[in-house]
């Protein structure tokens, strides 16, 4: 997983912090990339190195081999529709820190057949 483009739906506190960690451990920002609709959000996680961001989650998607799904449990559905065919053309592993939404629910919202993983991250690791 040296290697692997991980991309970020959502740009929340939680993402920020795993990306801020994953960048502090040595991953090359040029394998981060962020997606979300806040402008304001994508601002504060360029601030913690040159990843690439968009407000389009559909640029963030293609050629990342992990996606990591960062998105407010109660917004994962709309935004799985949203995507459902961009994941579908590429299948990244897909990793969930949304609280409550199961990996089945993601694997249907997603178009099926699709590695996930779920993970809780908790207080924390806000702290790295």
């Amino acid at each position: 997983m040296s290697t692997a483009t991980i991309g970020f739906i959502g740009g929340g506190n939680m993402a920020a912090s795993i990306i801020g960690g994953l960048l502090t451990s040595g991953v090359d920002a040029r394998q981060l990339r962020a997606g979300d609709p806040s402008q304001e959000s994508l601002d504060r996680l360029a601030l913690l190195g040159p990843i690439t961001t968009s407000q389009d989650n559909l640029d963030i998607i293609p050629g990342c081999d992990v996606l990591v799904m960062a998105v407010k449990p109660q917004l994962m559905k709309v935004v799985c529709a949203g995507i459902a065919d961009t994941v579908q053309a590429s299948k990244p592993l897909i990793i969930s820190i949304a609280a409550g939404v199961t990996s089945d629910s993601l694997n249907q919202w997603l178009g099926g057949n699709l590695a996930i993983v779920r993970c809780m991250p908790n207080t924390p690791a806000l702290l790295r």
